[in-house]
């Protein structure tokens, strides 16, 4: 393949899961079976998107009227969020920010829902916030999401390109707020480092590697872990519909929309 990939946290987590699905989704494109998208999951993913609408609106500084909201659910999720007053960082304010970072021959692509970017003791630094409707994670376990160690690299990767004449970002001025709709008063806060990101790094690079080996020889196994199946909607493709099909058809918290349209084929839940 001569067209560089567009390597997102989504397509980064379908390739350890699966190589063949990562293979079907992001390569050959097939569509996501619609019916997997339980009727009653459509108003949660909904609600989840137009929650994080609504904080995006306000830190555009747009108004925001909560008579406004029909949804008594997203419209308890807002009262949270505006009663949990959330200590932010001064700075410039950047919702929904996009970001594209070269790794090998192909790129990393993330879609972050706030950063705030200013200078401390003369030093640029980014605090990146992340909105969750889903159900609350550990810190110990948020440490370890491939969002997380990607969000955090791509940070620490991109150079100038937020800060401008303030010079590029060091890995130590760089940390990560988790805040959860169901605990709003318990923000998880992960910082980053020097050392901790020359690792990092040096493991997405060896996972973009591993993409391009695939790209090379066009082999794209299948997992041999058939639970993951059981949750795959591309089951039927592999010929594993004996896997069964689980209760839970989603995965539990990838991002709502995606900045890559035509590859967005799945259902998708914030």
């Amino acid at each position: 393949m001569d067209k560089p990939l567009l390597i997102s946290q989504a397509s980064l987590l379908a390739f350890l899961t699966c190589h063949r699905r990562f293979y079907l989704r992001y390569l050959e494109r097939l569509p996501w079976p619609e019916l997997l998208l339980k009727t009653s999951q459509r108003p949660s993913v909904e609600r989840g998107q137009k929650f994080h609408q609504l904080l995006e609106r306000f830190f555009l500084g747009l108004p925001v009227d909560p008579t406004a909201i029909r949804d008594t659910q997203l419209r308890a999720w807002w009262r949270r969020f505006q009663e949990s007053e959330l200590a932010l960082p001064q700075g410039r304010r950047l919702p929904e920010l996009r970001i594209t970072v070269p790794a090998g021959p192909h790129f990393l692509i993330g879609r972050f829902d706030l950063v705030i970017v200013s200078t401390a003791q003369d030093h640029p630094f980014a605090h990146v916030y992340d909105w969750k409707t889903s159900r609350p994670r550990t810190h110990s376990e948020l440490q370890q999401e491939w969002q997380t160690r990607l969000y955090l690299a791509m940070l620490a990767e991109s150079g100038s390109a937020l800060t401008g004449d303030e010079g590029p970002l060091d890995a130590n001025q760089i940390s990560l707020t988790y805040w959860y709709v169901d605990e709003p008063l318990e923000p998880r806060t992960i910082t980053y480092s020097q050392e901790q990101h020359k690792q990092n790094w040096i493991e997405i690079q060896e996972l973009v590697g591993e993409i391009e080996l695939g790209l090379d020889q066009d082999q794209w196994p299948l997992t041999d872990n058939w639970s993951h199946c059981r949750t795959c909607a591309y089951q039927a493709y592999c010929g594993r519909q004996e896997a069964g099909a689980s209760e839970t058809l989603l995965a539990e918290d990838p991002r709502p929309y995606d900045f890559e349209p035509d590859y967005l084929l799945e259902p998708e839940t914030p």
